[in-house]
């Protein structure tokens, strides 16, 4: 299951033309910087490589017992006494147990390896979600910084204004001071944000990622044509989560099977010699000749109630294994089809700003400053005016960033990484 994880990651392209990500190389880069520096990224990676190696030891005999006994007062046979038996068995376990064995540290192997998978969507989801933040709280500052400079302009106006005569109270100059102050307050807010985001990113890449070129674009939104029934069946395809629930019921079978099998008898089978000493009995055939003998034996599991509560118990884990698998696929449908739907809402609103919003905001600020100039309306209806317009900036950088965070947790439901949708292989 795990080997083909990768390659069907990387079919689902086909479907998906509009899910490449702008700037391929900065943005594949930040990724392949997470596989190589993220601790836990690593953590997985070595638990992986630990479980494969832990797999070539089990579905294996058992080792051989070797016993030496001496005796104190030796048993006097016809040849003479035993005075040393040196013994080598060897347990070999029936019914298909050994080859259950095997099958079971495979499956954990393979669970190892979809952790680490799952492990890898999760921490780029989390960088990308850090990132858009990031970007979402820098463009939040440029815009702060030029109301601000605005503010200042006005400042200068009304001041001289008030100077000249012109303005007949401090009003609009007092107003203007405590629009600057709260401006300053939320840049101060939002400065702190910025950097708790790069602390975070540093945090994920363990302080190896340079200073983030914002200016690079990042997720982009689903291509529509792709539907929600190619979503989920991709996800039932090559989501990590999905494949460990997968495994461990396909585990819980074959440990119910194994613990039905462990109440069957194993054979025990070996070889014995044992050291004659001379003897000067009458009747010796071959006085002091060593014997060598063979022993057959079988394991007696005969303890019922153990034996019936080891299987009940490997059933149940069975029942809860399957119960666990469809909840999980339950909430990864959730999760795809409230993201889609997401998705849909959120660029109804991107447009709303791109084609009504922002355009309007900016004609009624221009609208406002003539008809200040011309005296229609008071300096405080164009202070009004520049602040509408600077708060539909500023929600308008929040709208984008809720959309590239919906679609990163989109291809996180589904498990895609990476700007070419592939999953890390076992290397």
């Amino acid at each position: 299951m795990r080997f083909k994880t990768s390659f069907i990651g990387l079919l689902a392209l086909q479907f998906i033309t509009g899910m490449a990500w702008g700037q391929i190389g900065t943005q594949a880069s930040r990724i392949d910087s997470l596989l190589k520096f993220n601790r836990g990224i690593q953590s997985a990676r070595a638990s992986y490589h630990s479980a494969e190696a832990e797999s070539r030891a089990n579905g294996v005999l058992p080792d051989p017992m070797l016993e030496l006994t001496s005796s104190i007062s030796p048993v006097q046979t016809r040849n003479g006494p035993i005075d040393h038996q040196i013994m080598l068995a060897q347990k070999f376990p029936l019914w298909g147990k050994l080859k259950r064995q095997r099958a079971i540290a495979e499956i954990k192997r393979d669970i190892a390896f979809q952790t680490y998978q799952n492990i890898v969507v999760t921490t780029v989801y989390q960088s990308e979600e850090i990132w858009a933040n990031y970007q979402k709280l820098e463009q939040s500052l440029a815009i702060l910084a030029t109301y601000s400079d605005e503010l200042e302009s006005f400042r200068k106006v009304a001041l001289t204004h008030y100077s000249t005569g012109q303005g007949d109270t401090q009003h609009p100059i007092l107003k203007l001071q405590i629009e600057q102050s709260l401006i300053q307050s939320k840049t101060n807010a939002l400065q702190s944000q910025l950097d708790g985001a790069l602390h975070g990113l540093q945090a994920l890449f363990d302080g190896h990622l340079a200073m983030p070129d914002s200016t690079s674009r990042d997720v982009e939104l689903p291509n529509p044509g792709f539907s929600e029934a190619d979503w989920l069946n991709l996800a039932n395809r090559i989501n990590p989560m999905l494949q460990i629930k997968r495994s461990m019921e396909q585990m819980a079978l074959i440990m119910t099977e194994l613990n039905q099998k462990q109440n069957y008898p194993d054979l025990t089978a070996g070889l014995s010699y044992s050291i004659v000493g001379p003897t000067k009995l009458g009747g010796a055939v071959e006085s002091g000749k060593d014997a060598v003998g063979v022993k057959v034996g079988l394991n007696m599991p005969i303890w019922v109630k153990r034996n019936q509560a080891r299987v009940q118990a490997a059933e149940i884990n069975q029942t809860a294994s399957a119960a666990s698998t469809a909840a999980t696929w339950n909430q990864i449908k959730s999760t795809i089809q409230s993201q889609l739907q997401d998705l849909v809402e959120i660029e109804e609103t991107c447009a709303l700003y791109e084609d009504r919003l922002i355009p309007e905001t900016k004609q009624m600020v221009g609208s406002a400053y003539s008809a200040y100039q011309t005296g229609k309306i008071s300096f405080l209806d164009l202070l009004d005016s520049q602040r509408m317009s600077f708060n539909v900036r500023m929600e308008y950088e929040n709208v984008k960033a809720s959309r590239k965070i919906a679609a990163a947790k989109l291809y996180r439901a589904v498990g895609l990484v990476g700007a070419n949708g592939e999953l890390p292989n076992e290397n």
